[in-house]
């Protein structure tokens, strides 16, 4: 009766499909998850025969082994149940105020179908990330007074926090440049994903098969930024590989990937060459990080279904571009090896190829903070992200 897509959860929720005989859709069926003492809103039953989606919020759940139960109801009657057992791991202290929010704003155990941001109570302001608070400059100086940051730190945090990003000049070294762009190389020669040369198109998760990439993806330099940042351990998610400029419209990043709390995310752009003028540049809007943030129900917008992204371009593309409007864009042509940090809300785009000819390589990885839940509201897909110190390197 159900199957789940894995075995352990450590990003707060865990997906499963519950097989429903046909019969039951007629009968005004509906699905509980229980665990423990714990009892999750009814889910309706409205598909024939085909699975049943459905999520269950693991920061609700305690650690270690836990067993779950699926019943069938139709009227007051439990005609079918059926058990299955998950490893929960809720790490570090973002993880437990995560727990105590849904517990106090009556968040259910589980829920039907997408992901989505309507499941979770972004207006509790307990969970409203530091650098997103009114004090957020007397938080960096009461940590420089206590010796947590040093002074290069604090300022980068500043910035960060009036400005929406921070730029490490020249932090990557040449050697790890060097590899991460041979491992390109071999992308581009073997075409893989269909990759044409010259194209605008992106490589994703290259970082699965590429030694360099991969290092790349877990270097502690960056990270050490990100995890003084969030307060917390950064985890990445995934790698976007760019060996031309994307000439993306402008667009806030909180729809595409998106943590509970808010804030509890941001991007990561490493130039693997000097950026020339003309090559389709990243273009970023300082300050708009603090424009309210667009998600799917609140645009009225279906879920993106099957690549289909014509709806989503209709109604928040213009939303973007009106943001976008009110704000001095910064055309950021950086030098190889420096690294930009972004906050999740801050608009940022690529700007058109004026020379086709010439490459802008880049590494770009989204990293969300230990605790927060991971989801990707614009497709209702749960998300996952790694633990930096535990993955195995490549050969």
């Amino acid at each position: 009766m159900v199957e789940h897509e894995t075995m352990t959860t450590v990003d707060g929720i865990a997906r499963f499909r519950v097989y429903v005989n046909p019969e039951y859709a007629d009968q005004g069926a509906y699905l509980v998850v229980r665990a423990g003492s714990q009892r999750g809103e009814p889910i309706p039953i409205t598909t024939a025969g085909g699975p049943v989606g459905v999520g269950v919020q693991t920061r609700l759940l305690p650690e270690g082994k836990c067993r779950l139960v699926f019943e069938l109801w139709v009227a007051d009657v439990m005609v079918k149940h059926a058990a299955e057992d998950i490893l929960v791991h809720n790490p570090g202290p973002l993880a437990q105020e995560v727990r105590r929010s849904l517990a106090r704003n009556g968040t259910s155990l589980s829920f039907g179908g997408d992901c989505d941001a309507t499941l979770y109570p972004y207006d509790d302001t307990a969970l409203t990330a530091w650098f997103d608070r009114p004090d957020a400059h007397e938080h960096i100086a009461k940590l420089t007074r206590q010796g947590t940051l040093t002074a290069a730190d604090a300022d980068l945090l500043r910035h960060f926090v009036d400005h929406g990003y921070m730029v490490l000049e020249r932090l990557i070294d040449d050697e790890l440049l060097a590899a991460a762009n041979r491992d390109i190389d071999q992308a581009v020669r073997d075409g893989y994903q269909g990759y044409r040369y010259g194209s605008s198109q992106r490589i994703e998760h290259l970082h699965h098969k590429a030694p360099g990439i991969q290092r790349l993806w877990l270097d502690a330099r960056y990270l050490r930024v990100i995890d003084l940042l969030f307060g917390v351990r950064a985890r990445p998610c995934q790698t976007l590989t760019y060996v031309f400029g994307s000439e993306q419209d402008p667009h806030q990043d909180t729809v595409h990937l998106t943590p509970f709390p808010a804030g509890y995310m941001c991007g990561t752009w490493i130039a693997l060459q000097d950026v020339a003028p003309d090559s389709g540049e990243l273009v970023i809007f300082p300050g708009s990080h603090r424009e309210p943030r667009l998600r799917m129900q609140e645009s009225q917008c279906n879920k993106v279904r099957n690549g289909d992204w014509s709806e989503f371009g209709a109604k928040l593309v213009p939303q973007w571009q009106q943001i976008s409007a009110r704000y001095t864009p910064h055309i950021y042509r950086p030098s190889r090896g420096t690294v930009l940090i972004w906050h999740e809300n801050l608009l940022h785009g690529g700007l058109p190829r004026r020379n086709l000819e010439l490459e802008r390589r880049a590494l770009v990885i989204h990293n969300f903070a230990e605790g927060a839940i991971v989801y990707y509201d614009a497709t209702g897909l749960a998300g996952s992200t790694v633990d930096p110190t535990a993955v195995r390197a490549l050969g």
